[in-house]
C-alpha cells in the first residue's frame, strides 16, 4: 500500500514559477519559456534577493525563504493574499526590521502580487495539466510497490496522518528540490522519468521517517551533520530497491552504514551515533 500523497498546487506553483522566471536558485527551459511576459524590473527586483529568497539542503537557508516562500506556499490564503498581507503588516509597524530592508520586502511582495493573476488565468491551466498527468504516472509506479511500507518496517517508525504529500511543480529543473515547505509536504520537479522520481521521493520519505527516529538526536539540528542523515536515508532506500542511487554524494556514507550493520543491526539510531562517532573520531 502506498502511503505517499501527491498534489499540484496552484500558488506554490506561482511562488517556484516566479523563482524561475527571475533566475532565483533555478535557471532552465521553463524559465526561459515565460520570462519574457514580465518586466524585465520587476524581474530584477527578485533577482537581486536570490540569496535571501532561495534555499539549498544542507548548505544554506536564505532569511526571507521562510517568510516570502513557505509561509505563503503553505498559507490557507492564496499568496496574492498572503503577500498583500505582509505589505500591509510591515505597513502597520508591526516588522520590526531596518527601513531598508522593510522597502526591499515591500518590492518583493508586490512583485509577486501584480505578476500573479497572469499565472493563474494563463499560465497554471496548461502547467497544472503537465504536473497532473505526470502525477498519474508516478502514482502508477508507487501503487505496484509496497515501498513505504516496507520502509517504515526497516526504520521501524510510521508517519502519523496526514502522512507525506509530494507537490509536484514544473519550473526547478537543475535546482534546489525535496524542499520541506510544512512538516508534511516537500516540493519536487517533474523533469525526470518516474522511476528516477520515485526513487528520489522514496529517499525524502526516509528522511521524514528518520526525523521522528533520530528526534533525540543532533541529525536535524545542525546542518554540519546532514551528510550523516543523507547517507543513512540512502542507505535504507538501498535496502529496499537494491541499486538505487539518488545522490551520489551519499555513497560512501551508505557504504560505512551497511558496514556498521554487522555491529549496529539496522536501528537507526544506533547507526546513527555510531557513523556520528566515528566521524568526530577522525576530524
Amino acid at each position: 500500500m502506498n502511503k505517499i500523497n501527491f498534489s499540484a498546487d496552484p500558488d506554490i506553483s506561482y511562488i517556484f514559477h516566479m523563482l524561475s522566471v527571475a533566475k532565483c536558485g533555478y535557471d532552465n527551459a521553463y524559465g526561459e519559456k515565460y520570462r519574457s511576459r514580465y518586466d524585465p524590473a520587476d524581474l530584477k527586483i527578485l533577482r537581486e534577493q536570490e540569496h535571501r529568497l532561495t534555499v539549498r539542503g544542507g548548505e544554506h537557508c536564505g532569511d526571507w525563504y521562510g517568510s516570502l516562500v513557505c509561509e505563503p506556499a503553505r498559507s490557507k490564503m492564496s499568496a496574492k493574499e498572503y503577500y498583500a498581507e505582509t505589505i500591509a503588516w510591515i505597513e502597520s509597524g508591526n516588522l520590526k526590521l531596518p527601513d531598508d530592508e522593510l522597502d526591499s520586502i515591500v518590492r518583493v511582495c508586490r512583485v509577486l502580487i501584480r505578476c500573479y493573476d497572469d499565472f493563474t488565468e494563463n499560465i497554471w491551466p496548461a502547467e497544472k495539466k503537465r504536473i497532473t498527468e505526470y502525477i498519474d504516472t508516478l502514482r502508477a509506479v508507487f501503487d505496484k510497490s509496497d515501498f513505504t511500507v516496507q520502509a517504515e518496517k526497516l526504520v521501524g517508525v510510521s508517519l502519523p496522518p496526514p502522512g507525506f504529500t509530494a507537490v509536484l511543480v514544473s519550473s526547478i529543473e537543475g535546482g534546489a528540490e525535496a524542499i520541506d515547505i510544512t512538516d508534511t509536504q516537500d516540493v519536487f520537479g517533474i523533469d525526470r522519468s518516474a522511476e528516477a522520481e520515485k526513487a528520489f521521493i522514496s529517499h525524502e520519505f526516509i528522511i521524514y521517517l528518520l526525523k521522528i527516529a533520530l528526534k533525540d538526536e543532533d541529525a536535524f539540528r545542525s546542518s554540519e551533520n546532514w551528510a550523516l542523515t543523507e547517507g543513512l536515508a540512502e542507505y535504507y532506500l538501498q535496502k529496499i530497491e537494491g541499486d538505487a542511487k539518488t545522490f551520489q554524494s551519499c555513497q560512501e556514507q551508505a557504504k560505512r552504514y551497511r558496514q556498521l550493520e554487522s555491529t549496529c543491526g539496522t536501528d537507526a539510531a544506533a547507526l546513527y551515533r555510531e557513523a556520528f562517532f566515528l566521524q568526530r573520531k577522525t576530524v
